[in-house]
């Protein structure tokens, strides 16, 4: 019997958003009682920034993925013979989509914190005074998670989520569509946005601050589970779901070790480049 990939995604995010209503003034209750508990301050980033009101900016982020989630699985829209109508999506639509929401998002992060006088480069570690750390860390963590995908191949991950999932398993519609275009600068811009912008927006969001705040009000373990999971979801691809879900572990273990976003940034950076790159070879074969 097969599963909807549809159900999955629901089913996780429910599990996020309950795991983070219940964390918060669990951890609230544990600390009032244990004042010594210092958990936020373990580690190497920076959560002393992060106030009460981040609570309810992380909140404000599941509301925005919840919406997406949500507008992602609408039944289609049906046509005058009864059909679903074919949406078709244009390299160029799509390019501009990508930059569009990486540049919201990171604007809210920012928006969220600029006002209370944060200082950035300390909050993200952004002056990277150990470049051989990071730079360790970052090949590192690289590796780890190009082992952990060769391993899921070679137990069988694709063909048992072919067997599970059937149809909803398929090509991630950003890989398809820079697949299908020929137009020489939409591709350039399109492997611009995924191996540079979408990288430096999605750790400022996902580790810089939804990591980084949920940790201030819980522990490094729990935020670090949250916001994996929370990333796995929100890039909605069936596929993907085991392998980014490790990948984000990955990114959150470098972040740590370094204190500096620029490690999970650089790994992130290296595996979507990567992927671009096996495409390219790919298409290049076949050809």
């Amino acid at each position: 019997m097969l599963m909807s990939a549809d159900l999955v995604f629901s089913y996780t995010f429910l599990l996020c958003v309950i795991a983070y209503a219940c964390a918060i003034p669990t951890y609230f209750f544990i600390r009032k009682n244990s004042p010594k508990l210092n958990w936020h301050r373990h580690g190497n980033t920076c959560t002393s920034q992060f106030n009460q009101l981040d609570i309810f900016g992380v909140g404000l982020f599941l509301l925005i993925f919840g919406a997406t989630l949500t507008l992602a699985q609408a039944p289609p829209e049906l046509g005058p013979d009864g059909n679903p109508k074919e949406i078709r999506m244009t390299p160029s639509i799509m390019l501009v989509g990508m930059i569009s929401q990486q540049i919201v998002f990171t604007l809210i992060v920012f928006a969220l914190m600029m006002f209370r006088g944060t200082n950035f480069g300390d909050l993200l570690g952004l002056n990277p005074s150990k470049v051989v750390r990071i730079l360790v860390v970052s090949m590192l963590g690289f590796a780890a998670f190009y082992i952990f995908g060769v391993g899921l191949h070679i137990l069988g991950y694709e063909e048992w989520l072919k067997n599970i999932f059937g149809s909803d398993y398929k090509v991630q519609e950003t890989i398809k569509t820079f697949q299908a275009t020929d137009a020489a600068t939409i591709r350039i811009m399109m492997a611009f946005t995924v191996a540079i912008l979408a990288p430096l927006c999605e750790e400022v969001l996902f580790r810089g601050y939804i990591y980084g705040a949920t940790k201030r009000f819980s522990d490094r373990f729990f935020a670090c589970l949250f916001s994996s999971l929370l990333f796995a979801v929100v890039h909605y691809n069936i596929n993907a779901l085991i392998p980014l879900f490790f990948l984000a572990i990955v990114l959150t273990i470098a972040y740590e070790l370094t204190g500096s976003i620029w490690a999970p940034i650089i790994i992130h950076a290296l595996v979507n480049a990567n992927t671009l790159i096996m495409i390219e070879f790919g298409n290049a074969t076949a050809n």
